[in-house]
């Protein structure tokens, strides 16, 4: 199966797990760097060399998945809702669709996936240090043991987006308990740790290996790009905390779908809009102001509202006391751009999508 986030390989414990497009140039760019350094440190293998490098990209992709797996199925027993894992060009990510709801278990699910891979490298390492092993079977396990081991100790930088980011973030939400100063405090320290990348790479001499400078750069400029998104989502999210509906919802006036536009009756509310209902008195679409003007510059009164109206969807109105997060959350997955919603008595009212973002916009800009 190929969707756009990647082909669908398998399910483990009913989570999907997907492969990127991405993954097979990870793979190759692994086949001929790694190939090459491995022809130079073992002769014996000769081209199989090449050979090993694939053994390795694979092996690699394999520790990927126990690290995203190892986050999935800690987050599952938390009761948080994982949408699956996806093995890319960076390594892989695990896609949660429950937020992250407290300090304490961001802090174990992130560190439960680089802790289940240095776990299975000193298990290698272990086995290299009292086995005898010789030739291929000795050089899988090295591997195996390394693949590990990398993708453990690099997921511990403490950096956003890498897992000892968000661990940064965790304890500092802990000791603060205000999770937008954990965000900046781990943004911080993403950027000083992109730095340290930089300034190791110039310290330590291996600004000569070309391979070195295109990794390290690269790990620098996700850190980097990581903390900065961090720092936006703390402006959204504090943009987001101050939305209501009950502060956002427009006051409607009714009229009937053949009334025309001159005999439209007078808003009482700068910001209402007029609910169009059937014969029945059920309400049918929306006029609002736009649709008003622009009738008027045509100098079209006798206009009826049926014409002017846009339809809305009533059978799934907004409650009237969502907040924040819950109110995005909430019409993030409604239909249409004008949403009823839900009172006890009076007039109905209608939420506008455009109002909300332009809330948002002017929170973020305060």
């Amino acid at each position: 199966m190929n969707g756009h986030e990647g082909y669908l390989i398998g399910r483990i414990a009913g989570i999907p797990v997907r492969l990127s497009r991405s993954w097979f140039l990870l793979t190759v760019l692994i086949v001929v760097g790694y190939g090459s350094y491995l022809a130079d440190r073992f002769a014996w293998l000769g081209p199989g060399a090449y050979l090993a490098a694939l053994t390795f990209a694979v092996l690699l992709a394999v520790s990927v998945l126990i690290h995203e797996l190892s986050h999935a199925l800690v987050a599952k027993g938390f009761g948080w809702s994982v949408g699956g894992i996806n093995l890319t060009l960076m390594g892989g990510h695990t896609t949660f669709q429950s937020a992250r709801s407290s300090a304490g278990r961001s802090a174990l699910v992130s560190l439960s996936g680089p802790v289940a891979n240095l776990v299975l490298a000193g298990i290698g390492w272990g086995l290299l240090s009292v086995l005898d092993l010789t030739g291929w079977s000795a050089l899988v396990l090295y591997l195996i043991t390394t693949s590990n081991g990398f993708v453990g100790l690099f997921n511990l930088l403490p950096g956003i987006p890498l897992d000892g980011g968000y661990a940064v973030e965790a304890i500092a939400w802990k000791i603060t308990r205000n999770r937008d100063i954990g965000t900046r405090t781990a943004a911080v320290v993403g950027y000083l740790t992109a730095l340290g990348l930089v300034a190791w790479l110039v310290v330590s001499g291996t600004w000569h290996n070309v391979g070195m400078i295109v990794l390290t750069m690269m790990v620098a400029f996700i850190v980097v790009a990581g903390s900065s998104q961090a720092l936006r989502n703390v402006r959204l999210r504090q943009a987001v905390d101050g939305l209501s509906v009950a502060a956002l919802a427009r006051p409607t006036t009714r009229v009937t779908r053949d009334q025309p536009l001159s005999e439209f009756p007078p808003l009482d509310d700068p910001r209402g809009v007029y609910v169009v209902t059937d014969d029945g008195g059920a309400p049918q679409g929306i006029v609002d102001a736009t649709a008003m003007a622009e009738a008027g510059a045509t100098g079209d009164a006798q206009i009826v509202a049926d014409s002017l109206m846009v339809t809305v969807t009533w059978n799934r109105p907004v409650p009237a006391g969502l907040q924040g997060q819950a109110l995005v959350s909430h019409i993030a997955q409604l239909p249409g751009r004008i949403w009823p919603v839900a009172s006890w008595g009076g007039p109905p009212k209608v939420l506008f999508e455009a109002d909300v973002i332009d809330a948002v916009r002017r929170n973020q800009q305060r």
